[in-house]
């Protein structure tokens, strides 16, 4: 867990890291079978995996070599471990011993909460920070590539479109789950560069070979629905990442402008997200009353309505030879975000929490984004529904163009570039009571915790 890593990645000046752990820092054991140097085009670093143990050899390294990252290969060096420069930790995934690998992340200390973030929760991975990664300070106050927050953009129409809901404009949430108007395309009205803040994106072709014979390209009620399906997509942050025009080097993976069929394009786990057959709602959604009507509260792709929706999925599914028993059995997509809000914090350790002082610290590094809850009360997780919990006594966060916050900030202080999101009226949080448990959950962005522990009000 992140908060048994205090000694190493904290605000203390413990000296500990990734050599202190003989199973990651072993340079020279004889049994590496290989090792794979790649860029981790998200954090825009060289990256290097190691493969260890009985469950690996050398076929099997050069098979996930081939698509270690977003299907991308890397380059694979057999008998040998990783010699990559300005290591700044070790990310211990699955058992050594067996099919585990080590990753070993690269950069300044700046990268060191993404690092942190990117192995315990997006890989499930454990963490063992380089000791230059042993302070706040240390973690960079430059950060670059924020997440940009939630933000409405209202416009007016395009010429020879009809005027909009909003007193003639078109008022569009500009998040990954918000919609513009049905009947229009989200790129018009809303700022996909934004969008792409707050997911990863890259380009990923799927070519598909349509048949001209296809059936369904004859099949007058079939390609209508499917036609519909497409403009649901379109007119919802998805077509920024998942268009052609609408990206800046091509979509990802699937893609509504890849022909008539380009639902070929979907694979069966995405399709039986899009139905809702599996779940997805840890990604968040709006009320469909504040998102021009579509609901993706039941249905991983927005829709104005639900049940065609899922009658053109099931329809697919079953053309396709999947069952709906069957498509729900299918991996859910990126079960981090439910984890998040599922997270169940344990105590803090030693000099975690708030001091008698009222001064703030916890591990990780400088942050966008701090909450003081109840104890008891929800687990922080992604805009716009699970990112205020039940319980929230006081909760920050910093604009994207603004350096995050540092431990040893004080409890209630709210500094020029820093904005309180609760209490929303802007008044002082309230006291915390002496002996009374707390939780304080910290995020170096919008869904990448770095500390999350109960601690005891002095």
């Amino acid at each position: 867990m992140v908060v048994a890593l205090t000694a190493a990645f904290g605000c203390g000046d413990d000296d500990g890291g990734a050599g202190s752990d003989a199973g990651v820092d072993a340079p020279a054991d004889p049994n590496f079978v290989a090792n794979c140097v790649y860029t981790n085009t998200f954090a825009d670093s060289l990256e290097c995996r190691e493969y260890r143990g009985a469950g690996w050899n050398p076929e099997s390294a050069e098979f996930d070599c081939s698509r270690v990252f977003l299907r991308m290969a890397g380059e694979l060096t057999v008998g040998s471990p990783c010699a990559v420069p300005d290591e700044i930790g070790r990310c211990v995934v699955g058992n050594l011993e067996e099919d585990g690998y080590v990753v070993i992340s690269t950069g300044d200390p700046s990268a060191c909460g993404g690092a942190l973030t990117g192995c315990e929760t997006f890989a499930g991975g454990t963490f063992f920070p380089d000791p230059s990664c042993n302070s706040c300070a240390a973690t960079g106050a430059e950060e670059s590539g924020a997440i940009v927050p939630t933000s409405m953009d209202c416009r007016d129409p395009l010429p020879g479109e009809p005027p909009g809901l909003s007193d003639g404009q078109v008022c569009t949430n500009v998040l990954i789950s918000g919609s513009t108007e049905p009947g229009r395309r989200f790129t018009d009205y809303g700022n996909c560069d934004v969008v792409r803040t707050q997911r990863p994106y890259y380009s990923m072709a799927t070519p598909i070979d349509v048949d001209p014979d296809d059936p369904r390209l004859s099949d007058d009620d079939y390609m209508a629905e499917l036609l519909w399906v497409r403009e649901q997509a379109e007119a919802s942050a998805c077509i920024c990442c998942h268009t052609d025009s609408g990206t800046p080097s091509g979509a990802a993976i699937w893609n509504t402008e890849a022909g008539d069929l380009w639902i070929d394009t979907v694979s069966d786990d995405a399709l039986a997200m899009f139905g809702g057959f599996t779940d997805s709602a840890g990604f968040g959604f709006f009320d469909p009353a504040e998102n021009n009507g579509f609901d993706r509260s039941e249905t991983g792709l927005p829709s104005t309505d639900v049940p065609r929706l899922r009658a053109f999925v099931e329809r697919e599914l079953t053309r396709r030879g999947i069952s709906l028993e069957e498509a729900r059995t299918l991996p859910p997509f990126a079960p981090q975000f439910r984890e998040l809000i599922e997270f169940e914090p344990e105590a803090c350790d030693e000099g975690i929490g708030i001091d008698a002082d009222g001064t703030l610290r916890w591990t990780g590094g400088a942050a966008r984004y701090v909450w003081v809850i109840e104890e008891g009360g929800g687990s922080p997780g992604v805009p716009p529904n699970w990112d205020l919990p039940e319980g929230t006594l006081w909760a920050l966060r910093v604009d994207a163009d603004s350096a995050p916050m540092s431990c040893g900030m004080s409890y209630g202080e709210v500094g020029p570039t820093m904005i309180q999101r609760v209490p929303e009226d802007g008044s002082a949080p309230p006291e915390l009571v002496s002996g009374e448990t707390y939780y304080l959950a910290v995020m170096r962005d919008l869904a990448q915790p770095i500390t999350r522990c109960l601690f005891t009000a002095p």
